[in-house]
């Protein structure tokens, strides 16, 4: 069965051969929709393109760093809370109501 309201957002910035995550979730069986979500900054986008094809989606860094208070007071925008904080507006701009966000270095799911 599948939510046809759900997505799996993969994070990732500038390492497209390194998304084992989403080789991950095939594995285990996930069908439903994959998102790659990478940044505006990202110098390898076209990399991530060729690989993923349109399940890739950019958002505009700067533009979500004025709504983030990442913590610090450097203006470098290196960490993952504005791909996180980016996530609720893909997910409206896609027309889903979940979504589970994903970073893109899991190499397997595990349970006990």
């Amino acid at each position: 069965m599948q939510n046809k309201d759900f997505i799996a957002m993969i994070l990732t910035h500038g390492r497209p051969d390194k998304v084992h995550t989403y080789t991950s979730l095939k594995r285990h069986g996930y069908t439903g929709p994959i998102c790659i979500l990478i940044d505006n900054e990202d110098k390898t986008a076209e990399e991530h393109r060729k690989k993923f094809g349109d399940q890739v989606q950019a958002f505009d860094k700067k533009l979500v760093a004025q709504d983030v208070d990442a913590g610090d007071n450097l203006q470098h925008r290196a960490a993952i809370v504005y791909a996180r904080n980016a996530c609720f507006a893909l997910a409206k701009q896609v027309g889903v109501r979940y979504f589970i966000q994903l970073d893109d270095d899991y190499t397997g799911f595990y349970h006990k």
